[in-house]
Order: structure tokens, then C-alpha cells, then sequence
């Protein structure tokens, strides 16, 4: 199973800061849906063929981290998709509780310390980060967990760990 984060993960988060700065209007989903990291989709295809679980655990407002998705056009692959006001530990007690059985659960996500946090609380779960400009590569480096600039990189590492 892989649960995946949306924010900075496969959306470009602080790009779309730079688009709500410059405007007053609402935005338009042709916009959100160019705020996708460009290897994201061909990620996504990738971990279907996989043939596991993919959930899709997102941190915000409702109906904001909604529109963000739909306009992207990723919710096809995804199992299910949670979002959540409330931090990512409950959705994830909740996840795990429901899929005591799954053997490999992957956490792909961001941040460096909730990803600690998480792997405090579920150790079993195999962490892999997306960098983002918001840390510093060396922070993402002494994390010890791996990490990668793209979501191909993080591809390639997947297909080398789950042959």
C-alpha cells in the first residue's frame, strides 16, 4: 500500500503561492492543474501497475485541498483519498487499522519531522521524502530516511525495493 501526501509532494504548493500573490481572483482549475510536478502523473501510472492500495492523505481545508485535486485530474488513481483537518497521525491510525493485513505500507511525504513524528507512532510504515525548497538538502540528508529531488528518482528507488 502507498499512502501519499499531496502538497509539495505531487503539487507544487510553493508555485502556487507565487500564483495567489500575484492574483485576487480565484483561481482557475487550468492553473491548479499546471501546479503538478511534471513526473507526477507518469508516478501515479507507475505505482497502478504496481497493482497495490494507493491513498491519497492530504493536510488542509476541505474544500481548497478538493478543488486542488480534482483540478489536477489525479483522483482516478488513487483507492481513496482522505483529507484532513486535523494532521495526518489520526487518518493514519484509522488507515492502518483498516488494513492491519497489508504487509508494505510506504509513507511518501515532504515534511521531514512529520514524517519522524508518523514513524514514531507507526514504525512499520518505509518512508521515502520528496524534497521541497521549504527544507534544506542537508536536513532531508541527516533525516537518514530517503529522499529525492523527482518523483522519478523516488520511482526508480520503489522499483529496486518491491522486486
Amino acid at each position: 500500500m502507498f499512502i501519499i501526501d499531496f502538497d509539495d509532494t505531487l503539487f507544487d504548493t510553493h508555485a502556487l503561492k507565487g500564483v495567489l500573490a500575484k492574483s485576487s481572483r480565484d483561481l482557475i482549475e487550468a492553473e491548479l492543474s499546471g501546479l503538478l510536478f511534471s513526473d507526477a502523473l507518469s508516478f501515479l501510472q507507475y505505482l497502478k501497475t504496481v497493482k497495490q492500495k494507493l491513498i491519497l492523505l492530504s493536510f488542509g481545508e476541505l474544500s481548497f485541498q478538493s478543488k486542488k485535486i480534482n483540478a489536477t485530474g489525479i483522483a482516478k488513481f488513487f483507492d481513496e483519498i482522505i483529507i484532513t483537518p486535523d494532521g495526518k497521525e489520526l487518518a493514519l491510525e484509522k488507515i492502518l487499522k483498516q488494513f492491519v493485513d497489508e504487509k508494505d505500507v510506504w509513507f511518501i511525504n515532504d515534511k521531514i519531522e512529520e514524517t519522524k513524528k508518523i514513524l514514531e507512532r507507526f514504525p512499520k510504515l518505509k518512508p521515502v521524502l520528496k524534497k521541497s525548497p521549504q527544507f534544506a538538502h542537508e536536513e532531508y540528508c541527516s533525516s537518514k530516511m530517503p529522499c529525492f529531488e523527482t518523483l522519478t528518482q523516488m520511482q526508480k528507488y520503489v522499483e529496486q525495493q518491491i522486486k
